[in-house]
């Protein structure tokens, strides 16, 4: 079994390698608009929001999130990398940075949308409940929480 490597805050120096990574994964975005992205991308480095696994320099898994939302708005992992657990450690480690009580949220496909089927069971695997149906960017999407203990 490979090593799983250590999940990290994102430096100005992973910039390039993620935009990369969203670039393979874009068409899992409905709405991205990449312009937009990097500007936020730059903003949430500069206030550590931002978690990254790397193999080498190369990100391969790569989480943002809000403190003030309590929230992850982003979370992909390079295809070449997945089912190595990547994705739970990268989200395991951003629970971990929200104190006890705190109510975590992150929205995903809805159940029956292939797309999502991955994401969610990660979540579900990570403890989040599901929680509202939504609509993002005229796309159905449902909110998963979890409640850090």
């Amino acid at each position: 079994m490979e090593k799983i490597m250590e999940a990290v805050f994102g430096e100005k120096n992973d910039f390039k390698s993620w935009i990369e990574l969203v670039k393979i994964v874009s068409g899992n975005f409905p709405g991205l608009d990449l312009e937009c992205y990097k500007n936020i991308l730059i903003e949430k480095i500069e206030k550590k929001e931002t978690l990254v696994i790397k193999d080498g320099e190369k990100v391969v898994g790569a989480l943002a999130f809000s403190y003030e939302e309590k929230e992850i708005s982003f979370l992909a992992v390079n295809p070449e990398h997945r089912s190595k657990g990547i994705g739970l450690k990268l989200v395991k480690k951003v629970i971990s940075l929200f104190p006890l009580g705190t109510k975590v949220t992150v929205i995903t496909y809805r159940a029956g949308d292939e797309k999502g089927e991955n994401a969610r069971k990660l979540y579900k695997k990570a403890g989040f409940s599901e929680g509202r149906l939504i609509t993002v960017f005229d796309y159905p999407c449902q909110e998963f929480i979890y409640i850090v203990k």
